[in-house]
């Protein structure tokens, strides 16, 4: 059960993120130089926020002190529901993606994004760069509504093998 009892928020990371349009992979190293992006606000649609009527890729940045984290081998960002498909990464480290990006696109919009957070990709003394790749093929797009923010699960197993990531599949 992935219910609201559950979950202890940590951290929150509502309000102004850092955004770009377009897509660069180098956007998810932790020492790239977004200064001279927009703020928007998260949750919320990125057409409410000054890009109305955008399709296409876009970034997301947010940075956090892992001092305000508690209880790190139970870790677990929150990203609410995302229009149509994402990729996150802290400090460079892919922790997680739903949908696939053109030419396979598939969405994924209806998905509550929840991704477990390896200690080890953490810089426990200093800034901590998050960095979310989206991409959205009509209407609304960017994260969008739900609960953001750092989380601790109740009661949890910490995952000994993460089975998460890229699958191959045959019919």
């Amino acid at each position: 059960k992935w219910g609201d009892r559950e979950w202890k928020r940590v951290l929150d990371l509502r309000g102004q993120w850092k955004f770009e349009i377009g897509d660069d992979m180098n956007w998810a190293k932790p020492d790239y130089n977004d200064k001279d992006w927009e703020s928007i606000f998260v949750p919320n649609e990125w057409e409410n926020e000054g890009f109305p009527g955008y399709d296409g890729f876009a970034w997301y940045r947010r940075t956090f002190t892992a001092e305000d984290l508690i209880d790190r081998d139970n870790l677990y960002l929150r990203l609410g529901y995302i229009d149509d498909c994402d990729e996150v990464y802290i400090n460079g480290h892919l922790v997680g993606h739903r949908g696939w990006f053109p030419p396979d696109y598939e969405t994924a919009y209806q998905y509550d994004r929840i991704y477990y957070i390896h200690e080890e990709y953490l810089n426990p003394n200093g800034i901590n760069t998050l960095a979310v790749r989206v991409y959205d093929a009509q209407i609304g797009g960017g994260i969008v509504r739900g609960d953001i923010g750092f989380y601790t699960k109740r009661s949890f197993l910490v995952p000994q093998i993460d089975l998460s990531g890229y699958w191959k599949f045959k019919r």
